[in-house]
């Protein structure tokens, strides 16, 4: 955490007078029991992806913006060693046209578990179990987005090798939004042992306050292929409270459901109660009470 803060001071006191520079971060714990087979269940606190982060950018004229984004996992529950930019170290150029990035980030088909999941593909969740998220994160990489047209946003990611006779991993998608309706179709593929496609969609009623998603991909990890499906539901009861659930299954034999509920204190403080099940080779359950803290 050291570094961290030695990091954001440097980079505040050198940008400060031309660029906009903020410090920004997530803590989100759970304590939690958690079975695994026949074994007990142990309990125990479990970080959800705590992090903390940089950001600048800078109005460098012509119509181009130059930013930067240094965001670096937590380990909430028993801190220890941490690598800067673990999650996100990306340089950007941006205009009207989009912007093209280069550093680590996450690839487009993870962000399609992210977007298309009830639960957020965080703590609880089923959709990586049920589709491959392969690998979250790329590094040494080039992304390019599009600016949206009619709703429509192309993205497209490189992930240079570096090695020789090695090919570089690409990722790709298409993003469509117009109100309620969001869908998208993204394809990662890193060698022919390791490809995915995978298609979303949710869909928000605003009268009653209910979002629909919807996950298919068709994956292959290792050089074994799987299909995987899986819907989900976000109920707002509440402007504060609301509940969700998801359920899906896949080809290698592997089924789950999760539930949960969220309860909004304010726009920081964010209760949750989740539970988990998991049903394959080795069957897992998982239930929690925790909170999200955003910063």
């Amino acid at each position: 955490m050291k570094k961290i803060v030695i990091a954001a001071i440097m980079l505040a006191s050198i940008g400060y007078a031309q660029a906009d520079v903020s410090l920004y971060g997530k803590v989100r714990e759970y304590q939690e029991s958690y079975t695994v087979g026949s074994a007990s269940a142990v309990t125990r606190l479990t970080n959800d992806t705590s992090r903390v982060g940089i950001k600048a950018n800078q109005d460098v004229g012509n119509g181009m913006t130059v930013s930067a984004v240094v965001e670096t996992g937590v380990a909430m529950d028993a801190p220890g060693a941490t690598t800067l930019g673990d999650r996100i170290a990306i340089v950007s150029l941006s205009n009207k046209l989009g912007t093209v990035s280069a550093g680590r980030d996450k690839h487009p088909v993870t962000r399609a578990l992210d977007n298309f999941d009830a639960l957020e593909n965080t703590y609880g969740t089923i959709a990586p179990s049920i589709h491959a998220a392969q690998g979250s994160r790329v590094q040494n990489a080039l992304f390019v987005t599009s600016a949206p047209v009619m709703g429509l946003t192309a993205n497209y990611t490189m992930s240079n090798s570096e090695t020789a006779n090695v090919n570089n991993t690409q990722a790709g998608s298409i993003d469509y939004t117009s109100g309620p309706l969001s869908v998208t179709v993204a394809r990662y593929e890193a060698t022919a042992a390791n490809v995915s496609t995978i298609g979303g969609a949710k869909f928000t009623l605003a009268k009653t306050g209910t979002t629909v998603y919807g996950l298919y991909s068709e994956d292959t990890v290792a050089g074994v292929n799987s299909t995987g499906k899986s819907i989900g539901v976000r109920q707002a009861v509440s402007p504060q409270l609301a509940l969700v659930g998801s359920y899906g299954e896949n080809t290698a034999g592997t089924s789950g459901k999760a539930y949960g509920v969220a309860y909004s204190m304010s726009k920081a403080l964010t209760l949750h109660a989740r539970y988990s099940e998991i049903t394959a080779t080795t069957n897992t359950k998982q239930y929690g009470a925790g909170l999200e803290y955003n910063f």
